[in-house]
């Protein structure tokens, strides 16, 4: 058994008959004249005034002028009739902003808009979990204001409701693991709308990290619920593997990973609707950047043995993708990987004086993995889906490019703002802006790690 594919139609969402006419009405979307001018033009041509090509995520003239695109995302209608929500009456259903989840903001978190299971998990879920409703409707709100610094205020309410909605829930032990999961991974989503740079969403992380732990221990787990188990772990090794490495090491764990790794390998290739196959790459990318991040802060504390174990790991794995897109998106990732791995190891040998730097041989293959990486990438049409997953591949490769590659950094550039204007989360142009850094830098004899440039400059950009 699996979860159903969606096809999403035109949608129709009917409140619970417990709400009260007022609360209908005040969240009713209201019927506009219609218009035969169309609407998704975007912002930058509008001001100009003048004709867009509509092309999304990024239209002809902003690709073309350089800029980030402020395009209108593509609905996918989905069609429910929810009679059975039943929500306590002080639970104020939002129903344009929950539209507005099922049709555009729970399709960046796919890679197939048409077999989306979130709607399906959501809408099971609100009944039991209020703090699910207003996270959603929190992130809504930030999404169709591009999660900008100063968040609109129908956003900050939401998201201060699903925090104390999640608490009350959590202390009255109900069982619901999965909503639990989802509403905290939906508030980190909405922490992009914090101009705090510095916090990548810990307490967010380390909350999802104790109810995995949980859920991991649960034996009922496997059996009455599996599948949105399976679900909640998959999107924790996608979180873990954009994230490992923003962990201080001197944060406790308090995972285990013997246990995650065994329940992993029993999960095998099983198809997750948020990146395919690719389970056991996401885990070793997430173990490659806690090591990483441990050696750069204490270079002379090197494990040769846990370094030869995760590149052998990486280099033999294979991909089983579905489909050519996929196949170039599980080599980034696993280059990514690598990548990582061999500058880390150069950075803890230059900073130990008895220890050669870095081989010729290892400089020269970053240098083939992040040329190669940056062109999967691109392999990827621009209207994909695929994009939302491309940035944390896109920017370690993109950070080690030469001066020489000049077509190479633009397309990097260029798939960034495309990112930015798909997912509009705000890391994209900020990891744009530290590439920019790091090429001048390198363009001056001065090489620098981006990891540890970001770091140095008191940036958490959880990029993923």
């Amino acid at each position: 058994m699996s979860f159903p594919g969606f096809r999403f139609k035109q949608v129709r969402i009917c409140s619970s008959s417990n709400a009260s006419a007022s609360t209908q009405q005040e969240h009713e979307p209201l019927a506009g004249p219609r218009r035969n001018k169309s609407k998704l033009g975007c912002r930058e041509c509008k001001a100009k005034r003048v004709k867009c090509d509509e092309a999304y995520p990024i239209c002809k003239r902003c690709q073309r002028q350089g800029l980030v695109c402020s395009s209108a995302p593509r609905s996918s209608q989905w069609q429910v009739e929810t009679p059975w929500l039943s929500l306590q009456p002080s639970t104020l259903v939002n129903r344009r902003l929950l539209q507005y989840w099922l049709e555009k903001v729970s399709q960046t978190l796919v890679i197939d808009p048409e077999n989306n299971p979130f709607p399906f998990l959501t809408l099971e879920y609100i009944t039991q979990s209020p703090a699910l409703l207003h996270a959603i409707q929190s992130v809504s709100a930030n999404h169709e204001q591009y999660y900008s610094a100063i968040a609109p205020i129908i956003a900050l309410e939401e998201h201060g409701k699903a925090i104390a909605c999640l608490r009350r829930e959590i202390n009255r032990s109900q069982h619901a693991p999965t909503a639990h999961f989802l509403t905290i991974l939906l508030l980190a989503l909405a922490q992009g709308a914090d101009s705090d740079m510095t916090d990548y969403g810990k307490q967010h992380l380390f909350g999802a990290r104790a109810l995995i732990k949980s859920m991991l221990q649960d034996t009922s787990m496997s059996t009455t619920n599996y599948h949105a188990f399976r679900l909640c772990l998959g999107m924790y090794l996608y979180w873990d593997a954009c994230s490992s490495f923003l962990v201080d090491p001197c944060e406790p764990d308090g995972l285990n990973l013997l246990n995650m790794s065994d329940t992993v390998h029993r999960i095998g290739d099983w198809h997750h609707p948020m990146y395919g196959t690719c389970s056991k790459l996401l885990f070793m990318i997430g173990n490659v950047g806690r090591y990483c991040r441990h050696i750069l802060d204490s270079p002379q504390n090197r494990d040769l043995l846990q370094e030869a174990i995760l590149e052998g790991q990486l280099t033999t794995w294979k991909a089983s993708p579905p489909n050519p897109g996929l196949g170039h998106l599980y080599e980034a990732f696993r280059k990514h990987g690598l990548i990582f791995l061999y500058r880390a190891r150069a950075h803890a040998k230059s900073s130990c004086l008895a220890d050669p730097g870095p081989s010729e041989t290892q400089e020269y293959l970053i240098q083939q993995y992040a040329e190669e990486t940056v062109r999967h990438l691109m392999q990827i049409p621009a209207t994909s889906n695929y994009l939302n997953f491309q940035a944390l591949p896109l920017v370690t490769a993109g950070s080690e490019l030469s001066g020489s590659n000049h077509f190479l950094r633009d397309q990097v550039r260029h798939r960034l703002r495309a990112i930015y204007s798909l997912n509009r989360l705000p890391t994209n142009l900020l990891a744009l802006q530290g590439l920019e850094e790091i090429w001048d830098g390198r363009d001056s004899g001065n090489q620098s790690f981006w990891l540890l440039h970001m770091l140095q400059n008191d940036r958490r950009l959880l990029l993923g």
